[in-house]
């Protein structure tokens, strides 16, 4: 079981939430931040001995992310979902013709605010980066993108990049593991911010874009590393969709 989210260790407060909603949104930051791995079995009964709740507005909570495609049940709980190589291609793709836009967008929208949470968030990202903190960073890098997305007008176009996000971190987490990978990663994240500072919202949308086909390179590039590592023998490349660099 990860460990315990902030949230989590602050207490659940009923009189301003109703348990299952709290639930749910540990949960959502857990899967956010990274914390949660595709090895990770999530059990109604841990978690709600975790949090010092009854079992059944835990597993409310659990069925909600099932039914919302955060998750799949298992007859031992309930895990992340179990992605094919096609299915990552299809999700890059799918972010390659919504994000560069919304990014865009929300470029337009910007406020002091909002610019002020990305340039904490990229200085959190450089600090995680030189300590070699791969969850630090991706809660980092989770909070630059929620910075933007707040500021987009389409609040339900908003919803749909949240779950094409909590969909992607497992696979996030497999390439930022290694120094090169986050150190890119970090370069392309300052840039999209200085596009952002500028209001140069064409700059914001071909940065984001860029940034979206180099993450599905890495991944790429990753999993071919694995099967060669696992075989002894050099594989045929994984295609995708959205491997061609910009």
């Amino acid at each position: 079981m990860p460990a315990a989210s902030n949230k989590a260790r602050q207490g659940l407060d009923v009189s301003k939430q109703g348990i299952r909603e709290q639930v749910y949104s540990i949960l959502r930051d857990r899967m956010h931040q990274g914390e949660i791995s595709p090895e990770d079995r999530l059990v109604d009964q841990d978690i709600a001995a975790e949090l010092n709740v009854s079992r059944m507005p835990v597993r409310e909570a659990l069925l909600q992310l099932k039914n919302e495609g955060y998750l799949e049940g298992t007859s031992r709980g309930f895990i992340l979902p179990q992605f094919t190589p096609e299915d990552i291609a299809n999700i890059f793709e799918i972010r390659l013709l919504l994000e560069p836009a919304a990014a865009a967008g929300a470029c337009r929208n910007a406020t002091v605010e909002g610019l002020g949470r990305m340039k904490q968030a990229v200085d959190e990202a450089e600090r995680a980066h030189r300590k070699a903190d791969v969850l630090l960073y991706m809660q980092s890098n989770s909070a630059f993108r929620t910075a933007w997305v707040d500021m987009l007008a389409n609040r339900q176009l908003a919803q749909i990049i949240d779950r094409l996000r909590d969909h992607a971190q497992a696979i996030r987490l497999a390439t930022l593991k290694q120094k090169e990978f986050r150190a890119e990663s970090l370069q392309h994240t300052k840039e999209i911010l200085d596009a952002f500072l500028r209001k140069d919202a064409d700059a914001v949308g071909e940065r984001v874009a860029h940034n979206l086909r180099v993450s599905a390179a890495s991944y790429y590039a990753k999993q071919e590393s694995l099967l060669q590592s696992r075989s002894g023998e050099p594989q045929a490349p994984v295609r995708g969709a959205a491997r061609k660099r910009a």
